[in-house]
């Protein structure tokens, strides 16, 4: 059962809205359950009043009635386009002696999203947003439409080409690491047209004239004939160590390269993963073996943004490696629910034929375990846990990768140099810090303590709100809980912060 006491003492949130309902049920209640059902679920309590921007217990008189209602008006498709709750998502909890009705939203299925409101699919259809539900944009509304279908959207034809607008030299090069990795398969005497009708690439159209499919234009295509079809494509890669400058990018708007995501892949998987340690060790007891298991997994990561994009989506495939982490974000949303991709063992591709063009290279995920993979490995280095989040209008799916790159100076807490950090109070080091208590670079100092970027973060929002939750630090630091609280631990265990008070209604203080 909800502890509604503790939900009510932190206020509403991305997966809470309070609301009155003394009278009848409120309009802004099924807007509340679109935007749940929308985003990741969250929680709707009835019989909750806002005072003075203090949330308290007024009860709802009837609830039985109103429960009731509730159920007839979600099971009415003039107002409500599909009921995903159940009838222990539903019920009343006595809180202060008065009833309050919970209303517990899971997220939708993508089969069954968008879910709107007064039969009006793009008027009204709702996400949330921190505190509030907003009205999504037509493009997201396509986007949720785009996911519903169980046709793969890369298995499209694009009619208005052919397949010889396709890059010549780039199926060449995936044709020779097809054969170099498998010398014997069949497949390698075919000629052009077979190969690529077999990995996907090309059907014949209503005109018997063999056309790319959309998995065949974005793995083949040059970066111009892409965005004919796809006018928000874009593939960029970058490098920064400071805040000055990138030191390396790749693009695809440049015309330097075909500007495709096959060779996207190739040109950045190696820079991602250059500078991470090797261990000296054999394979077979003959050959040295140069990848890790942090090499593989974070090919295998690239792999999974290029495999799971939308890529009618907007603001392309971003790649951002760091002194301390490596940033992917694609376009679209995560289709499994975030817990199932973390726990591994669910696959549900947005675009299975290019999963299958790169399988077929031995790269990307196995089975749906890519994500819980990626987490293990981190596990086993004692790395701080990688995190996945998503953000909505636009669509995107972000992974943050926490990394130790070689030749740089580690993070140590107690009195030991940062390399190129940052200082609090008032004090700036390296190249890259800030004055005044404000985070610097990828690492600070704090009394003769070298602490980590989100450490010195943690404690610039501690200063600026001592009461501030977990859930509300994590999204702003765009990582999970778990890893707030390991960061926090550490901070109390150098003496750095202290609790004052209880869970609820205490705070925290900057001893140094």
């Amino acid at each position: 059962m909800l502890d509604i006491k503790n939900l009510i003492t932190k206020g509403e949130h991305s997966f809470f809205e309070a609301k009155k309902a003394t009278g009848k049920l409120p309009d802004s209640l099924w807007e509340s359950y679109s935007a749940f059902a929308n985003t990741n679920g969250g929680v709707i309590l009835l019989g909750i009043s806002d005072i003075d921007s203090k949330l308290t217990v007024c009860g709802v008189s009837d609830a039985s009635k109103k429960i009731k209602n509730i159920w007839d008006i979600l099971n009415d498709r003039r107002k409500i386009s599909s009921n995903i709750l159940m009838e222990k998502h539903v019920y009343v909890q006595q809180v202060e002696g008065k009833d309050v009705i919970v209303i517990e939203v899971p997220r939708a299925d993508r089969h069954e999203k968008p879910v709107y409101i007064n039969d009006d699919l793009f008027n009204g259809t709702f996400r949330r947003n921190a505190e509030g539900d907003y009205h999504c944009s037509r493009q997201s509304v396509k986007s949720m439409l785009r996911d519903q279908s169980d046709l793969p959207t890369d298995g499209i034809l694009i009619h208005e080409l052919s397949w010889q607008d396709l890059d010549k030299e780039s199926i060449t090069r995936y044709r020779n690491h097809f054969s170099s990795l498998k010398p014997s398969h069949v497949w390698n005497n075919l000629d052009t047209i077979e190969f690529l009708k077999k990995v996907g690439a090309i059907r014949k159209n209503e005109s018997d004239v063999f056309s790319p499919t959309l998995a065949g234009l974005v793995m083949f295509g040059t970066e111009d004939v892409i965005m004919q079809i796809l006018p928000d494509y874009f593939l960029d890669y970058r490098e920064k160590y400071d805040n000055n400058r990138w030191s390396d990018r790749v693009v695809s708007n440049l015309g330097e390269w075909s500007g495709n995501i096959f060779d996207f892949f190739f040109k950045i998987a190696n820079r991602m993963t250059a500078d991470i340690k090797r261990p000296f060790q054999m394979r077979n007891n003959i050959e040295r073996e140069d990848d890790t298991p942090v090499h593989l997994a974070i090919r295998e990561a690239l792999a999974n943004a290029l495999i799971h994009a939308d890529y009618y989506g907007r603001q392309g495939i971003v790649i951002e490696k760091m002194k301390n982490e490596i940033k992917i974000s694609n376009p679209g949303i995560c289709r499994p629910n975030i817990s199932e991709v973390l726990e591994g063992g669910v696959s549900d591709p947005r675009n299975p034929t290019i999963f299958k063009m790169f399988a077929m290279l031995d790269i990307g995920e196995r089975a749906g375990s890519g994500v819980f993979n990626i987490l293990a490995i981190w596990n086993d280095n004692a790395w701080e846990a990688p995190s996945l989040h998503e953000k909505f209008d636009p669509e995107r799916t972000i992974v943050v990768l926490p990394i130790e790159f070689e030749d740089k100076d580690d993070v140590i807490e107690g009195g030991k140099t940062g390399g190129k950090s940052g200082k609090t109070g008032g004090k700036t080091g390296g190249k890259s810090g800030k004055t005044g208590g404000k985070t610097g670079g990828k690492s600070g100092k704090t009394g003769g303590k070298t602490l980590s970027e989100i450490q010195l973060k943690i404690i610039h929002l501690f200063g600026e709100n001592p009461k501030i939750s977990y859930k509300e630090m994590a999204e702003i630091l765009e990582i999970n809980t778990s890893a707030i609280q390991k960061h926090i631990d550490k901070l109390k265990q150098a003496g750095i912060l202290q609790r004052e008070g209880g869970d609820f209604g205490g705070k925290w203080i900057i001893l140094e």
